[in-house]
C-alpha cells in the first residue's frame, strides 16, 4: 500500500528499495524519568546521545516552582478587613530569574463594598548550592550512574541536590504559617527532584531534531514541521534498524504520557469542568520508505538545496560575527573560537558531501554573500596587520569548496 505526495511517492513498506526513509514524528506533553528512558534506550542498543541530557539544576528549580503557582488555599470565612468570604491562592513571582522567587498569598473578595485583591509576601525560594558543590558535575555523575546500570547509586545522589534550594520566611522577623510553610517546602522539594531527574516533552522534542540531523544525517523534509528525510548513504541498512529502535524508544514516552479513555465508566469533563483530553495524540516516530525514482529524487534535491542553502548562509554569518569581534589582546581566545568554527565547517562539508551523494547533483552556491564577503575583508585586513597566520586561517574557513 502506498501514499502519494505532491511529488514522488512514499510507502509504508520500509523494506522496499529506497534512497532513504521519510520519518514523521510528533512529541506531545508529559515526562518520564531519566532512568527509565535511558534504560529503555540501552535495551534497544541506542547510545547516550539519543537521550536528552538532564536539564541544569537551576532550570529544574525554576521549573519546579511552577508547581506552587495557583495552588489553592482554604477560603477565609470571616475577616475584619473583608466583606464576606475571601478566596486565596499561592502566587510565585521572580526576584532573580532561575535563582530567587517570592511566594505570595493572593486574596480576592470584597472590602468596603467593592471588589478587592491583595497580596502578602510569605516566603523566599532560593537556589543556593552548598559551597564546593558542582551542580554541573552532579548531573553528569547521575547520568553516568544510569548508563552504567547503577540506578541505586544515582538515586542516592538526589539527597545532595535537596540542599541546593531553600525556603525561608520573606523577612527574618516575619511570622509564618507553619502548615503552609511545610506544604510549600514539601511540594517544592519533591517537584525539584522529579524535574531534575526527568525528561519532558520539550527536552525530547529538541533531542529528536538533533538525533535526526546529527546522528542520522537527515534534513527537514519540504521544510515541514516534524517531517525529516533520512538518506541511505550506502548499501548498509543498519541506519534503518537504528530508526526502528528510536521509534520504539519514543513510543515508550508516548505510552507513559498517553491520555486514552479508560475501560468502563469515565467522565468527559474533568474536576475543573473542562473537557478532558482523552484522545490526545501520543508521542511517536513513524517510518516510511521513499521510493527510488527520478521524480522522488528531484523532490529531495529541492529540499536539500533549501536546507543546505540556509545552513551555508548561517555558517557565513557566524564566521563574520566571530571575525568582527577580534580582539588583539585576546588572540588565544579568538583561536579557540576559530576551532569551534572549524568544527562547524567540517560538519557542514560532510552534510554537503553526504546529501549530494544521494541525489548526485544539487544546485548550491557556496560563495560568500556579498555583504558577508565585504565584512570579512575588512576584518581580515585588520587582523592580518596583527597576526597574519590567524588571517590566513580565517580566509581558509570562508571557503566551502
Amino acid at each position: 500500500m502506498s501514499e502519494s505526495s505532491e511529488n514522488g511517492y512514499v510507502t509504508r513498506n520500509s523494506e522496499m528499495p529506497t534512497i532513504g526513509h521519510l520519518v514523521i514524528y510528533s512529541v506531545t506533553g508529559g515526562r518520564v524519568t531519566y532512568s527509565s528512558f535511558a534504560g529503555q534506550a540501552r535495551a534497544l542498543g541506542l547510545p547516550q546521545s539519543f537521550v536528552p541530557p538532564l536539564r541544569k539544576l537551576f532550570y529544574a528549580f525554576a521549573n519546579a516552582k511552577n508547581n506552587l503557582n495557583e495552588m489553592s488555599l482554604p477560603s477565609l470565612e470571616v475577616s475584619d478587613e473583608w466583606d464576606g468570604v475571601v478566596e486565596r491562592k499561592v502566587k510565585v513571582l521572580s526576584l532573580e530569574r532561575n535563582r530567587e522567587y517570592v511566594v505570595q498569598i493572593e486574596s480576592r473578595g470584597r472590602a468596603r463594598g467593592k471588589k478587592h485583591v491583595s497580596s502578602q509576601n510569605m516566603f523566599r525560594l532560593e537556589f543556593t548550592p552548598p559551597e564546593g558543590f558542582d551542580v554541573h558535575q552532579w548531573s553528569q555523575d547521575y547520568m553516568n550512574h544510569i548508563w552504567e546500570g547503577n540506578e541505586e547509586a544515582a538515586e542516592e545522589t538526589t539527597a545532595q541536590i535537596r540542599e541546593c534550594i531553600s525556603v525561608t520566611p520573606y523577612w527574618d522577623d516575619s511570622e509564618i504559617d507553619a502548615n503552609l510553610f511545610a506544604r510549600i517546602t514539601s511540594t517544592l522539594m519533591t517537584e525539584f527532584v522529579t524535574v531534575a531527574t526527568s525528561i519532558d516533552g520539550k527536552m525530547l522534542r529538541d533531542r529528536v531534531v538533533k538525533v535526526l540531523k546529527d546522528e542520522l544525517g537527515g534534513l527537514s523534509y519540504k521544510s515541514g514541521q516534524g517531517a525529516w528525510f533520512i538518506p541511505k548513504y550506502n548499501d548498509d541498512d543498519s541506519y534503518l534498524e537504528t530508526l526502528r529502535s528510536y521509534s520504539q524508544l519514543l513510543e515508550t514516552f508516548g505510552n507513559v504520557n498517553s491520555l486514552t479513555r479508560p475501560t468502563g465508566e469515565a467522565n468527559w469533563f474533568g474536576d475543573d469542568g473542562k473537557p478532558q483530553e482523552w484522545h490526545r495524540p501520543q508521542t511517536n516516530l513513524r517510518i516510511l520508505g521513499y521510493i527510488d525514482d527520478e521524480e522522488a529524487i528531484d523532490y529531495i534535491r529541492k529540499d536539500i538545496e533549501t536546507n543546505l542553502g540556509r545552513e551555508i548562509g548561517e555558517y557565513q554569518q557566524k564566521l563574520m560575527e566571530v571575525a568582527n569581534n577580534f580582539n588583539e589582546e585576546k588572540i588565544e581566545q579568538f583561536e579557540k573560537r576559530l576551532d569551534a568554527i572549524s568544527g562547524m565547517r567540517e560538519g557542514l562539508m560532510n552534510r554537503l558531501s553526504n546529501l549530494t551523494s544521494v541525489v548526485k547533483t544539487v544546485n548550491l552556491d557556496t560563495k560568500l554573500y556579498d555583504d558577508v564577503a565585504s565584512g570579512l575583508r575588512r576584518s581580515t585586513g585588520r587582523i592580518r596587520s596583527i597576526r597574519s597566520s590567524v588571517a590566513d586561517r580565517l580566509a581558509a574557513l570562508s571557503r566551502l569548496d
